[in-house]
């Protein structure tokens, strides 16, 4: 019989695979758990149980689902946006903004069932919006109850390649309401919105502007590529025109602008096939007016669809893939986002189309020292032919890297250097780094092992930087699973949280006080027999002396009161209770209010949890090998704690437990026990004799708990 005391003194490999219980020999073992509920790993080691949710308000219709996205212009001006079904409401502080009383409003055109399609971009105070069926939107900050939701009216919008086949478009006119008419049917009901670009080649039509000529009004002259006409008559001064908007003298004659080589004009509505009605936005030239082969049609549009990603890349805005164009990228001009008139100078407009024998849907896109590309079939990297260079119209060189797939509407996370993405099926979270040896982007399995914790697919993700560095990426069943993550030490450790409902949407914003990230989430309940859906953050680890480990929670700080009030949001709910500091016992709510059996003063109310780690079975070794599989006891165990709370147990299982008793002989009993660090007396085992045991720890009061390391002693029976 082999005697033995082993110390699993870290826990940040975090809840393992199932089929890893015969892995004794990976060193991710030793630091694992089988179940890790409603604890995280922390990066130096010790599991922590987490803090609960705070309460902040219904989302104006719980019947639809809505969707969270952050706004943070600084770490002092940082919004959660409520995007429903047609509205947008915001937070701030920790509580919605309100205007007059009631939640601070403004309209929005997409339907609940649609926002999982969007993606989003900010610059400053705008956030660009794209979304496949609409056309590319920014929501602007003026003010904290003066938001602004608008289509964006492009300088020059993008436009497909100049037509190359035979049919031929007359514009009635070159300015105005127009009627443009194709010569054959080429038209349909989808093109209302959309544009149409006209052109010509201005120099081999017009005389190019020179000094001393001697040129009448209404004279055109063209001047490094824009077409110019006079407005007097006279001979020509000393200074060309390069103005590309109003008039301006050549220092003796007057020239208007007319157009740079092409115009266009937005269609208003659809006659037939072959004829629509449009405005002209940017003056057509001259030969648009007879039949011209030369025309070109908007790339986005109601019939072609609009760009499903948007992002920010080398002060360029770029969108990607549309419908029609489902592996074309979009890239603005430098600097002037919502201008795309392509050209071949360095810092006019582009667009690239990746060409492979697949089918690259782009999924999204990801700035870093390149821009990254997830596509439905791979990813890619686009940058300039030399790294080193700024993007251009004629440098561009888009890289394949690996061929995993991305998951659709799931927006990637940037992590330091890493770019973290969901795999096409949902199931797999990719790390996409750069790798120094084969001097390309790999892309590992982030959950290889723990691919249980992905079950149902994740559905979004957020990223936790303070304090404890946790990637959090909710499930389609509604579970919330996390991700501590530390690449540098190599420390990735997953675990699952139940909050008592469904996470739905997740986003990350600076907290209010300063210091540190707080995750946000919608989290859909049911309370009172009916289906609600809440906004939540979860709380601090502490806020001074207080703690808060109770979901869906509020906080009342007062004047001694016997009686809650306030708690509609929690209707016919068993809650737990912490007043003082002490726990006070369970109560339901009725009629919006709980009435306690004493005084207090700062009083916790929310749903109670219980947090639950269990160990992987034990491996200390026996005297003719490992203890795998043979008949052990464990004797007594010792745990070493660091700020815990009342409410621990401990046992060989959730359902044979004793309870470690924090309070000491020194203690007032009526003041709430302290909390307690250090090493616990040598706690007598519950459990008997078993193969394989694995030790399983409960906290289950509001209260904190974190658990440095378990020291338990074992005798190992050898076959």
């Amino acid at each position: 019989m082999a005697k033995a005391s082993p110390m699993q003194n870290s826990f940040n490999a975090g809840e393992l695979s199932p089929q890893l219980k015969g892995r004794a020999d990976l060193e991710k073992y030793r630091n694992g758990c089988d179940t890790m509920t409603n604890f995280f790993p922390q990066i130096h080691g010790p599991a922590r149980k987490r803090p609960g949710t705070r309460f902040v308000r219904e989302v104006k219709d719980s019947t639809k689902a809505v969707r969270l996205i952050p706004f943070e212009y600084s770490t002092e001006q940082a919004y959660v946006i409520e995007i429903g079904h047609n509205y947008i409401r915001f937070y701030a502080d920790g509580g919605v903004v309100l205007s007059g009383g009631s939640p601070y409003e403004i309209s929005s055109p997409y339907a609940s069932t649609e926002l999982a399609d969007l993606d989003y971009a900010q610059s400053a105070d705008v956030i660009y919006i794209s979304h496949p069926s609409y056309p590319p939107y920014k929501l602007a900050r003026l003010g904290a109850t003066s938001w602004t939701m608008t289509a964006v009216t492009f300088d020059w919008p993008p436009f497909t390649d100049e037509n190359v086949s035979a049919v031929t478009m007359t514009a009635s006119a070159v300015t105005g309401s127009i009627t443009i008419t194709a010569s054959t049917s080429t038209f349909v009901s989808g093109d209302v919105g959309s544009y149409f670009k006209f052109s010509e080649v201005i120099e081999s039509k017009y005389d190019q502007w020179t000094t001393g000529a001697s040129v009448s009004s209404g004279a055109f002259r063209h001047y490094d590529g824009n077409l110019y006409e006079a407005s007097s008559t006279g001979t020509t001064g000393s200074r060309p025109p390069i103005h590309t908007e109003g008039t301006e003298s050549d220092g003796t004659v007057s020239w208007v602008f007319r157009h740079s080589g092409a115009g266009y004009a937005q269609v208003t509505a659809y006659t037939s096939g072959t004829q629509v009605s449009a405005t002209v936005i940017d003056r057509l030239p001259a030969s648009a007016t007879s039949a011209t082969k030369k025309w070109a049609e908007g790339s986005w549009s109601s019939r072609r669809g609009y760009p499903r990603s948007v992002t920010f890349y080398e002060d360029r805005l770029w969108f990607g893939g549309s419908a029609w164009r489902p592996q074309t990228l979009w890239a603005s001009t430098s600097g002037d986002y919502e201008n795309h008139q392509y050209g071949t100078n360095d810092d006019d407009a582009l667009n690239y189309t990746i060409n492979t024998q697949d089918m690259n849907t782009i999924q999204w896109l990801s700035p870093s020292k390149v821009l990254a590309i997830g596509t439905s079939a791979g990813e890619f990297t686009l940058s300039a032919s030399s790294i080193s260079d700024p993007v251009t119209p004629t440098n561009v060189k888009i890289t394949p890297q690996t061929t995993y797939g991305n998951a659709a509407n799931i927006r990637p996370l940037r992590v330091a250097s890493s770019i973290l993405f969901v795999q096409r099926a949902g199931r797999k979270l990719r790390e996409y780094v750069y790798n120094f040896e084969t001097d390309s982007f790999v892309a590992p399995n982030m959950n290889v092992l723990a691919e249980h914790i992905s079950d149902t697919g994740f559905i979004d993700l957020a990223y936790q930087q303070e304090p404890n560095q946790i990637v959090w990426a909710p499930r389609a069943d509604g579970t919330l699973t996390g991700m501590t993550y530390e690449r540098a030490e190599d420390v990735v450790g997953w675990h699952e949280q139940d909050v008592g409902g469904e996470v739905e949407s997740v986003v990350t914003v600076p907290h209010w006080d300063g210091d540190q990230d707080v995750l946000f989430m919608v989290v859909k309940r049911t309370v009172d027999g009916s289906t609600v859906r809440y906004i939540e953050y979860l709380e601090k680890y502490l806020t001074g002396n207080e703690a808060f480990y109770v979901d869906c929670g509020l906080t009342y700080d007062g004047s001694p009161v016997t009686t809650i009030t306030g708690l509609d949001h929690l209707e016919g709910e068993e809650v737990s209770v912490l007043v003082d500091g002490s726990v006070h016992p369970t109560r339901t709510v009725n009629s919006g209010e709980i009435t306690l059996n004493r005084e207090g003063s700062v009083v916790v109310v929310g749903l109670g949890y219980t947090a639950t780690i269990k160990t992987m079975p034990l491996e200390a070794g026996a005297q003719d090998g490992v203890a795998q599989g043979k008949t052990m006891r464990i004797h007594n165990l010792v745990m070493r704690l660091y700020e815990t709370g009342a409410g621990l147990w401990y046992g060989p299982s959730e359902t044979v437990m004793d309870e470690y008793h924090p309070r000491r002989t020194g203690d007032l009993m009526d003041e709430s026990v302290p909390l307690f660090t250090g090493d616990t007396s040598i706690l007598p085992w519950p459990g008997e004799y078993q193969n394989s045991p694995q030790i399983t720890i409960q906290h289950r009061l509001p209260l904190p708990c974190t658990l440095v390391a378990l020291m338990p002693q074992v005798h190992t029976y050898d076959r």
